[in-house]
């Protein structure tokens, strides 16, 4: 995509905009991977168009509220970090009620 921009010095992409480019694209692969790897977005429930985009948009929620999420520092600041904190905590709890008001005023 960006090595096919035109270059040419004044009119066309400068290196540090081809470079900034590659960044976000490499961002973009990142939340992918995870999205994948963590959330299970590599095994769709359906073939369906609609339920695809469901699952997808769900996966992005959990994404977006993990990275709102604080934990203990002892625990790390990564969002993988964040996640299996969230795993083992909710697997302690007989109910998701008590889990989700814990972890919202346990601030």
């Amino acid at each position: 995509m960006a090595t096919n921009l035109p270059f040419d010095g004044e009119e066309g992409v400068s290196n540090e905009e081809i470079a900034e480019i590659y960044v976000q694209r490499w961002q973009i692969e990142l939340l992918w991977k995870f999205l994948k790897m963590h959330l299970k977005l590599d095994r769709l429930m359906t073939k369906n168009e609609k339920g695809i985009r469901i699952q997808i948009y769900s996966c992005l929620i959990a994404y977006l509220i993990l990275q709102l999420i604080e934990i203990p520092q002892e625990f790390g600041e990564k969002i993988l970090d964040k996640l299996r904190y969230l795993q083992a905590y909710m697997c302690q709890e007989i109910s998701y009620v008590h889990w989700f008001r814990k972890l919202i005023w346990s601030r």
